[in-house]
């Protein structure tokens, strides 16, 4: 009879420096693949970083563009406000108004009111990428820059009442008959007065001229404000700029 012999299953026991080779090779291999998540996350965060740096710039510059543009209708504003004043300064019992001073009172009703590109502002703010921002002083910077535009944004609602208010007590102070057919003739939808010349004369109803004057010197007040506030605003928005563009080496 032939007779099989089992091999041997029991193993010599293995060197404790196998066992530790082993569990270093295992520790490399799993620290490794960490360290290479970890560092293509960073890449991808940098590139992230990078990205919303050069869409902010694009949208600082467009901010600023408008703000400028904006300064010479607010100083227009001021200037018609003060015509108005010189006028009955020197006519206080007048009962009309020339054309010229009537466009004036028109021209002091409206002002330019500012919204904001939010665009990568809040891009950033809901997707929690402000900890994308390495950079202190930028990061810094638009928060500052951030909370200056929520503020005026807070004294815009009060801006934009008083406008509304200005045209009420203008409705009321102008005798109607006297621009009525100017309205029917006004078809652009613009500030234009077809029917009206230099040499038109309109009446105004006197009990009204007292309050809305006073309304207009707090109009004129509130605007040479208005204007102050945005121009830091563009500055501290023109400052971030070249703040950006020198941390990150933008053109």
């Amino acid at each position: 009879m032939e007779v099989h012999h089992h091999p041997d299953l029991h193993h010599k026991p293995r060197p404790w420096k196998e066992y530790l080779l082993e569990y270093l090779m295992i520790f490399l291999a799993v620290m490794t693949g960490f360290f290479a998540e970890g560092y293509r996350e960073h890449l991808g965060d940098r590139g992230k970083e990078y990205e919303y740096m050069e869409s902010l710039v694009r949208d600082l510059a467009s901010d600023t563009l408008a703000l400028k543009a904006g300064f010479p209708v607010k100083e227009a504003r001021i200037v018609a406000i003060d015509s108005v004043f010189l006028f009955f300064e020197s006519h206080p019992d007048q009962q009309t108004i020339p054309f010229n001073i009537y466009r004036n009172i028109r021209r002091a009703w409206w002002d330019r009111l500012y919204t904001r590109n939010t665009g990568t502002i809040n891009q950033l703010k809901n997707a929690g990428g402000l900890r994308l921002i390495r950079k202190t002083d930028v990061r810094d910077s638009l928060a500052s820059y951030d909370w200056l535009w929520g503020r005026l944004d807070y004294y815009k609602e009060v801006y934009s009442t008083n406008q509304q208010l200005a045209g009420t007590m203008i409705e009321k102070l102008v005798n109607a008959n006297d621009v009525i057919r100017s309205y029917r003739l006004n078809s652009a939808g613009k500030q234009s007065y077809p029917s009206l010349t230099n040499s038109s004369v309109i009446r105004i109803n006197t009990a009204y001229l007292n309050e809305y004057l006073n309304f207009l010197g707090r109009q004129k007040i509130t605007t040479a404000q208005d204007e102050e506030r945005y121009k830091q605003l563009e500055k501290e928005g023109a400052g971030l700029i070249e703040m950006i563009k020198k941390e990150y080496d933008l053109e």
